[in-house]
């Protein structure tokens, strides 16, 4: 049995529901409808003690699953009072979960390959970050085996968990690296720089790649498209588009703060340089690159040190010609 979610209308609904293998694939059905607050399902008993409303139980023996409270403890841990889960996870930090004995290498690459490369690339990533995970995933990595034997929900589910730990600056690489992006970008050095790609190219791979998930069969384990895409992809598109929107409005307002700028310098390099070379603003702007470098040559000429000009004032016209050719857009400024 596990938690799951759902947001409908606005509100975020919770169930109890369970992975069943059925018509070859791993499939999730409902026990238990929580509501939007499964903290009424639970009873406090005095001191730090708390239980799982019979009711639940019952509900859910009645649909021919055993359960007990220790189980059900675990499902709405969550949901109980801070202080107490505080006490309890104090009193039994020194308890060491037994762990399951690990498989040969060979046979946990052989069960790992079973899973679907979506849903590994995302756990990987949740464990370890960086964006460059593919080569890790032909390594022996025992915890992707949280993913056997599970339903599609129950495994969205999973991650959907794991993904509240994000921080808003992960999003973008979480993204890249779960949805492979680095490979439309196989010719530059910076593939595995997401920041270092335009964000309206990884806009059109990002959607291009969420697609074929959703018209993967392996991936919706007998789900529907429609149905992957709202209930389970979708989000992607909002952690993608939304999340992203305040570092794409920091962009948009830094590249428009930046030639605001440029065009102001402009505006003083060419009033300087109408000045120097005896034209107005409007003329300089209309003529052509041979134009001003004829004016530039003429002016040099009157100010060059082997003419008996002044040097500092023919260094000055230099890095004048200089900015002018940058404010025109005809030279690179390094």
């Amino acid at each position: 049995m596990y938690l799951a979610r759902k947001e409908l209308g606005g509100h975020t609904y919770f169930f109890i529901r369970e992975s069943v293998f059925r018509d070859g694939v791993w499939q999730s059905r409902d026990l238990f409808a929580l509501g939007e607050d499964p903290a009424r399902y639970i009873v406090y008993s005095g001191g730090n003690s708390f239980y799982i409303d019979e009711h639940v139980l019952k509900a859910i023996e009645e649909r021919g699953v055993k359960t007990d409270q220790w189980e059900l403890e675990k499902i709405f841990w969550r949901f109980v009072k801070p202080e107490i889960r505080r006490t309890i996870d104090n009193f039994s930090a020194h308890y060491q979960l037994k762990r399951r004995p690990r498989l040969p290498a060979r046979e946990q690459l052989k069960l790992q390959e079973k899973f679907h490369l979506f849903d590994r690339r995302r756990l990987t990533f949740l464990k370890f970050g960086g964006v460059n995970i593919d080569p890790l995933l032909e390594r022996p990595l025992p915890f992707l085996n949280v993913l056997k034997d599970k339903s599609r929900d129950e495994i969205e589910q999973l991650i959907m968990d794991k993904e509240m730990r994000l921080k808003p600056r992960e999003t973008l690489a979480y993204i890249y690296a779960s949805f492979g992006l680095a490979r439309h970008f196989t010719h530059r050095l910076t593939k595995f720089v997401p920041e270092a790609q335009l964000l309206e190219e990884i806009d059109l791979f990002f959607l291009e790649e969420l697609c074929k998930i959703a018209a993967d069969e392996s991936y919706r384990m007998g789900l529907s498209e429609e149905t992957v895409l709202q209930d389970y992809l979708s989000r992607y598109v909002i952690m993608h588009f939304d999340r992203l929107e305040k570092d794409r409005a920091y962009f948009e307002r830094q590249k428009a703060r930046m030639m605001r700028e440029r065009q102001a310098a402009a505006r003083k390099v060419l009033s300087r340089a109408a000045k120097v070379f005896g034209v107005s603003e409007e003329e300089l702007w209309r003529m052509g690159k041979e134009d001003i470098l004829r004016l530039f040559r003429r002016r040099a000429q009157k100010l060059h040190p082997d003419r008996g000009g002044d040097h500092e004032a023919f260094i000055e016209l230099r890095k004048l010609f200089e900015d002018l050719m940058v404010a025109r857009g005809w030279q690179r400024r390094f």
